[in-house]
């Protein structure tokens, strides 16, 4: 729980309300106040004060309090993108602030009550709170699309407009700001209100990023799109707006018609936001029919969430609507030739079944096709104990099932082995693991209770109590104490125990599971970034007085039984380069983005984000070696041959993959290998060339060794790279490294002999004499 003074939000808040006040009572510096009162919100950890942000921006572009002008509230979108992200953002449920709550009572007087709760209590979102959120956001979103629209180059902005978008969508398929349950299935069924926010957001997404062609009778109002986005827009791309949207309405919109069971609020909106679809986006249209025509309510099954008689209901209501939709469609001729035989059928079938429905009582109908959902989750989840005992502890299915009462000491040990072994063996990892999350959550529960009162007959076998009153009592932090000193005496006195060994052996310590990791934004993954490369270059600075190798510990005496693959290590020894390695493949292997290889301009945001964080290290690790070349040119030799390998791996593979897709059948020739001549490297290029360009400026007369360790080293040279080297031919103090250099790859490195050949030709046409007599002379000796 956070920790808030009460007193200075309190004084925060007051001192905000002034603020608004004044631009309450003088209009023309409201617009000044907002943008003032901003970075506050942003800033500030009181969830009070986020929430006294949430109200004012509400009331400024939903109930539009104040009567701002339109090119005043397209600033303050702008302006809001930051602290919208940021609130966007708080992970707490409901909950848990009720759990705070509970604790908070307990430690206010009744009196204060009521006022710490606003400022202490509450440090999260509730879910009337996040929906406002998302109605704020939708008309950021159309204000600040609109605006990078009519104005190109706003790559900032666009950025900012991104997250916040992705941080939306990324919601719909969870239940922000609920925790998640123990089955997806009740994380399917609840939190309904926040999807259809979220879903309306979503279905604004696609109208605005996609293209707009009227069907049928004209519309007042088009409404904005991608219509009327110039074409030669060079953020927002067509092409790429298109396909997100496509992306976005048949993974998420549409994936409400493919669940197996029936959520009526959610298919019902959906179909109510997909008219739209039908009359504007043709290009939509067939993804959406075909997901219409192949939904069957009576193919769906009943929730364990559901009443039988609330699955009856909502499978009429579906269809009703879904009878309605296509009624539509057909009576304003929406529906495509190739699907109209299809979908005209599926609405003779509905309308039938309509009518049969309507003669009859549809909660009367004894309908014996009704199949339930498998349950997924526990029918006893809590995680504190009502009774204290071992076997409360463990029982996750329901107290009151008969099977709690079987007992397994009558079944022999090896026989519960292949039983426990099976089960384990059959079980999923993510309930598993959510059963001993459960279990140490009750024992961590039960521990913070104490006294804790038990059966008597539980410690009847015990090495005794201090009194006969308390005899039914026991004090949980004294009791390990106090029995692990009586087996000390016990030892003592006669020797070892063998069954009280035993008892030590199975009673383990309750067992501890770290909470979710908190997701991290694109700053705080690059502060983390840049500790990283400090830690790491700190590291190389320590050991450059240390040339140790430390190798890690042999295996070789281990057991035959063992599979060596186990104990296949990447990195065999650490020595004092050994950082290098890590650190360019955390930028080659961990940072890698397709995109970013195929020379894609308009990236996703994540990929966009890993690349800006490869940057980060690239660049650290080309600025190391700028500070001192001649010292560290192993350094940026492994760098680029690990680059260029990557690249060309993965290149390869990509190639090869796609070679096989296209060739069909007899003709597919799995034995095709992709050259490396045939594979692009720009990442490896971009960096070389500016290595080659440091490099070469910095270079001394008598550098001559380094500078052909550094050619005669990198993985690949193109002619780009070695026109570089003409500059040195050029200066009278350096223009010996240049030709050794241009001879040296002629003779040692034959792929770049015909570059180096060119090169020399064009110095021998120089109209500087020395410099066009050298040429002649080097290219007569070859």
């Amino acid at each position: 729980m956070s920790v808030v003074n009460p007193a200075t939000t309190e004084l925060i808040i007051s001192q905000l309300n002034q603020a608004k006040q004044l631009g309450i009572t003088q209009p023309e510096t409201f617009v000044k106040v907002y943008k003032q009162i901003l970075p506050i919100i942003n800033k500030n950890q009181s969830y009070a004060i986020k929430n006294w942000g949430i109200e004012l921006i509400y009331e400024t572009f939903i109930k539009n309090v104040y009567q701002i002008r339109n090119v005043d509230k397209v600033d303050l979108a702008i302006n809001s993108l930051d602290t919208l992200t940021i609130l966007m953002n708080i992970p707490i449920t409901v909950q848990q602030q009720q759990q705070q709550q509970q604790q908070q009572e307990q430690q206010q007087k009744q009196q204060q009550q009521q006022k710490q709760q606003d400022n202490v209590v509450k440090d999260g979102h509730d879910v009337e709170t996040f929906c406002k959120l998302i109605d704020i956001s939708l008309i950021v979103y159309k204000l600040s699309f609109q605006y990078i629209s009519e104005n190109d180059g706003c790559n900032l902005l666009w950025s900012k407009l991104t997250e916040l978008k992705n941080s939306l969508v990324n919601k719909f398929q969870s239940n922000y700001p609920l925790s998640p349950s123990d089955n997806s299935e009740y994380d399917l069924v609840r939190n309904i209100g926040t999807k259809l926010e979220l879903l309306k957001f979503l279905m604004t997404v696609i109208d605005y990023q996609s293209k707009t062609t009227i069907i049928g009778e004209p519309v007042s109002k088009r409404g904005y799109s991608l219509n009327d986005v110039p074409p030669n827009h060079t953020l927002i791309k067509y092409e790429n707006m298109e396909y997100e949207s496509s992306a976005l309405f048949t993974n998420l919109v549409l994936k409400v018609f493919y669940l197996d069971i029936i959520i009526p609020p959610l298919v019902t909106a959906t179909l109510n936001h997909c008219i739209i679809i039908l009359k504007k986006k043709p290009q939509l249209v067939a993804p959406l029919l075909k997901a219409v025509n192949e939904y069957d309510s009576n193919k769906k099954k009943q929730s364990n969430y559901q009443s039988v008689d609330e699955f009856k209901l909502a499978r009429k209501y579906v269809d009703r609507n879904i009878r309605i939709f296509l009624g539509y469609a057909k009576k304003n001729s929406l529906i495509p030739v190739s699907m109209k035989q299809a979908l005209e059928a599926q609405l003779k079938v509905l309308t039938e079944r309509g009518i049969d429905l309507r003669k009859k009582h549809v909660l009367s109908i004894e309908d014996k096709s009704i199949k339930k959902r498998p349950f997924e989750g526990f029918h006893n989840p809590s995680k504190r104990m009502k009774v204290l005992d071992y076997k409360h502890l463990y029982t996750l299915n329901d107290p009151a099932d008969q099977l709690n009462g079987f007992d397994f000491s009558t079944v022999p040990p090896q026989s519960c082995a292949r039983l426990v072994i099976n089960a384990l063996q059959k079980a999923s990892v993510t309930r598993l693991t959510k059963a001993l999350e459960i279990v140490s959550e009750r024992y961590k529960s039960a521990l913070s209770q104490q006294p804790i009162k038990v059966k008597q007959e539980r410690v009847g076998l015990s090495y005794g109590s201090t009194n006969g009153a308390n005899t039914g009592i026991v004090t949980v932090k004294s009791e390990f104490p106090t029995e692990i000193k009586q087996e000390n005496q016990h030892d003592g006195e006669f020797g070892y125990n063998e069954a009280e060994d035993d008892d030590d052996e199975e009673r383990e310590d309750p067992s501890f599971s770290l909470a979710p990791p908190r997701e991290l934004s694109f700053n705080e993954k690059k502060t983390h970034i840049s500790i990283i490369i400090d830690n790491f270059f700190k590291l190389a600075k320590a050991n450059n007085t240390s040339n140790g190798v430390k190798k890690l510990e042999s295996t070789q005496d281990q057991s035959d039984s063992i599979n060596k693959s186990l104990t296949d290590v990447a990195i065999k020894s650490f020595n004092k380069d050994t950082w290098v390695l890590l650190l360019t493949r955390l930028a080659t292997r961990g940072m890698r983005t397709v995109a970013e290889e195929d020379g894609v301009e308009d990236k996703a945001p994540d990929d966009q984000n890993k690349e800006d964080m490869g940057t980060m290290i690239r660049d650290a690790l080309f600025k190391y070696f700028i500070e001192n070349i001649h010292d560290r040119v192993d350094v940026v030799i492994e760098w680029l041959n690990e680059e260029w390998f990557s690249e060309q791996s993965f290149q390869q593979n990509r190639k090869q993959q796609q070679q096989q897709r296209d060739k069909s059948g007899d003709n597919a020739n799995e034995g095709t290998k992709v050259l490396a001549c045939q594979v692009s490297t720009p990442v490896y290029n971009k960096w070389a060339n500016k290595v080659l360009d440091s490099m070469i400026n910095y270079l001394e007369p008598n550098d001559k060794r380094i500078f052909l360790r550094l050619l005669s080293d990198l993985p690949m040279l193109n002619e780009e790279m070695l026109q570089k080297i003409k500059s040195l031919c050029f200066d009278p103090a350096r223009s010996s490294i240049g030709f050794l250099a241009l001879q040296f790859l002629c003779m040692y490195r034959p792929p770049a002999k015909s570059i180096c050949v060119k090169i020399l030709t064009e110095l021998s046409d120089s109209d500087q004499d020395d410099v066009k007599e050298e040429a002649k002379r080097k290219l007569s000796r070859l």
